[in-house]
């Protein structure tokens, strides 16, 4: 291949050293994926765990007081009104308050169900996808999720309640993050309302969802004192609780980015002032100041994208690491974040726009006849 004398590459392969302390210091600037994967962490558990579609309702007391029973008795009596003739079904279910650690060392609770009985957790398995068709419990049996029983240190056959009567009998792997089914009489003060038909194909599934939905928003303004949860609507409000951690988070990069922007500046300064007369020579030439910003910008962009590259592989075999390591724990990174891309892109945007920018000022003063 020929490489032009004044491409990025001739100054790359001229200066192997030089280029790859530069590229490792740049490399830097990928650490944002890593803490932004760091942070996502726990609102990700949440996303993860309720990675479905609103195939239910569940109706519950915000408050209990003499004002929110009448309206729980009262908004029970009024749901074949907005349910339809035989379409839905109304579950008494308990909740269950699964405590998990979150990657950040704070702890966190996910709502489960508890049903009365055996025939109602068949009839919840029979009309949503949420549930393996093998699984099954009995009075005082609950499955959870690998996840949540390696968090919480619980092992198949050990009790789960102070009373010893609730048994983990499984775990499921399939299951993402944190999520809980149980079966024990008498602890229903909830309703769940789902679909008597299933929604087993993708249309169904869809005006399921729609109905449930608006059904959530009706009904949610008419009992104030009640909840209406759907897995999106749930979602939602882990969102508005999690939302601090990205205030902080912002507030870190931007600390991050200002000493990784001052520290490689001066490297790149340091750099370009040992070449001072290489660049003299190119506007003794003749070249313009257009030629001369693309040739600052390409060396620039040339060394982030190896920065990138070598970031790349080493942030992937960090999570993978860390992923064998934790799991036993109860930890684990599942998928790549957006928002730690997003942290990412916008940190590089900004180091290289102010880097080629401020080399490229300082290579239009200098003179041939600077000493």
């Amino acid at each position: 291949m020929k490489i032009r004398p004044f491409s990025a590459w001739r100054y790359i392969l001229n200066n192997k050293a030089r280029a790859m302390a530069l590229i490792l210091m740049m490399m830097f600037i990928t650490v944002s994926f890593t803490c932004g994967m760091y942070v996502d962490n726990a609102p990700e558990i949440f996303r993860i765990s309720t990675d479905f579609s609103d195939q239910y309702v569940l109706i519950y007391r915000s408050v209990y007081n003499t004002e929110s029973n009448k309206q729980f008795k009262d908004c029970m009596e009024e749901l074949p009104e907005y349910l339809g003739e035989g379409e839905y079904e109304r579950l008494n279910v308990g909740l269950l308050y699964c405590e998990f650690q979150s990657i950040m060392e704070f702890n966190c609770n996910m709502e489960s169900f508890v049903f009365e009985s055996e025939e109602d957790f068949e009839t919840f398995k029979s009309c949503t996808t949420l549930v393996p068709e093998d699984l099954k419990l009995k009075d005082c049996e609950i499955a959870m999720s690998e996840y949540l029983a390696n968090n919480g240190g619980y092992k198949v056959g050990q009790p789960l309640n102070a009373e010893e009567d609730l048994v983990l009998t499984q775990t499921v792997s399939s299951w993402k993050g944190v999520r809980a089914y149980a079966v024990e009489r008498n602890v229903g003060d909830c309703a769940l309302i789902i679909n008597r038909e299933g929604v087993r194909d993708h249309e169904r599934e869809k005006r399921t969802a729609e109905t449930l939905s608006a059904l959530s928003e009706e009904l949610s303004s008419k009992y104030p004192l009640l909840s209406f949860d759907t897995p999106s609507r749930y979602m939602d409000s882990c969102k508005a609780d999690f939302e601090f951690m990205y205030y902080i988070f912002g507030a870190a990069s931007l600390l991050l980015d200002i000493v990784l922007l001052v520290t490689i500046n001066a490297a790149f300064t340091a750099a370009y002032d040992k070449r001072k007369h290489e660049f003299a020579i190119y506007k003794a030439m003749g070249f313009t100041r257009g030629q001369i910003f693309r040739k600052v910008a390409s060396e620039v962009l040339l060394l982030n994208a190896f920065a990138i590259l070598i970031g790349a592989i080493v942030n992937a075999g960090v999570i993978l690491v860390c992923n064998q390591l934790m799991w036993s724990q109860g930890q684990c990174f599942y998928r790549i974040s957006k928002f730690a891309v997003v942290a990412t892109i916008i940190s590089e945007a900004v180091l290289l726009v102010c880097i080629i920018l401020l080399n490229w000022f300082k290579t239009r003063k200098y003179e041939v006849t600077e000493e």
